[in-house]
């Protein structure tokens, strides 16, 4: 299908369903939308969960919403007015990503948290609701950060390779690397009473590990490229013990120069268009480790910049050394 370019909003402030059934009542409308048995609103099928589209707002603020599919042939099944208030557009979102309703009450749960409080003696009226409260008041300029949408876009990242969402209903172009796609996680173990200020910097380093996959490959056959733990000689110790490493043999003689000239090794990176993904724990030090192992992360970018929007594929910043291919982070 074509990619959806607008959203219309159920429930909420300013809902584009409000004069639906009746004003300000969400009630009739999830009524006709729990007992909706079509593909549009039921692509698995009757008796599967109810398929909307959960937008995540460059400043944390969130929506359910139909797609503009989905309201037109709601509205023309319901005989209702379509909305005269602007559809939301696809490049006002930071994450669009599948939300499913498996009975009413989910439905009714969900748009609850969406119900605002009476402004009535107020001049600028805004979305006061328990779920966006705190981040309307950051108005368009967002923060440095989104972790909404992150986890969002990694759902949807992970829904593409099992092809359980359909990219077009979120507004994205069938993405071209869908078939394969390198996945690095790595994870890097540290004395965890250390709290020097240059912890991040020089850290003591107790073992690393990491495992190296192709997606969708793995889900598929298991394969895995490589899987290595190291644990460093003569570190320090925490309190808790690891569990048993049960994928291979630990090196038990690790060494700083050789660690990074390993994490060197790893990240080399040249498949033409086959992205690279990291997941990590404790992203600033792992970033710590990377930066040291010669790696330039000040050109990582989120997952979101493997996600297009538009017919012109987005600017994607890239590895300088040793990678070639836009990678992304994940946390």
């Amino acid at each position: 299908m074509e990619p959806e370019t607008n959203f219309y909003q159920i429930g909420g402030f300013r809902a584009h369903s409000d004069g639906w059934f009746q004003m300000y009542d969400d009630k009739p409308t999830i009524d006709a939308i729990m007992n909706d048995n079509g593909p549009e609103l039921r692509p698995g099928g009757p008796g599967a969960p109810i398929e909307l589209v959960l937008g995540i707002l460059h400043n944390g603020a969130s929506y359910v919403l139909m797609t503009s599919h989905q309201m037109w042939t709601f509205a023309r099944k319901h005989r209702l007015r379509p909305p005269l208030r602007r559809p939301w557009t696809v490049n006002e979102f930071a994450s669009l990503s599948p939300i499913y309703f498996a009975t009413k009450v989910d439905l009714q749960d969900k748009l609850k948290t969406y119900r605002v409080k009476s402004q009535k003696n107020k001049k600028d009226k805004c979305d006061n609701s328990p779920a966006n409260r705190g981040f309307v008041q950051l108005g368009d300029r967002g923060t440095k950060s989104n972790p909404r949408a992150d986890f969002e876009n990694q759902r949807v990242l992970y829904r593409l390779f099992t092809k359980s969402a359909t990219p077009g209903a979120l507004g994205l172009i069938n993405p071209p690397w869908a078939g394969a796609i390198r996945v690095i996680s790595i994870i890097v173990n540290t004395w965890h009473k250390d709290r020097r200020p240059e912890r991040f910097d020089k850290p003591n380093i107790i073992d690393v590990g990491w495992t190296d996959v192709m997606m969708p490959e793995y889900l598929q056959s298991g394969q895995v490229t490589e899987t290595v733990h190291i644990k460093m000689k003569g570190a320090l110790k925490n309190e808790e013990q690891n569990a048993p490493f049960e994928h291979g043999t630990t090196n038990q003689e690790g060494a700083v120069d050789i660690l990074y000239s390993d994490i060197r090794r790893v990240f080399t990176h040249d498949a033409a268009n086959v992205p690279l993904v990291i997941l990590v724990h404790d992203e600033e030090m792992v970033r710590g480790v990377l930066a040291r192992s010669g790696i330039d992360v000040g050109s990582f970018t989120s997952v979101s910049a493997l996600f297009q929007r538009e017919t012109i594929a987005p600017k994607v910043l890239q590895i300088t050394f040793p990678a070639t291919r836009p990678v992304s982070f994940l946390t």
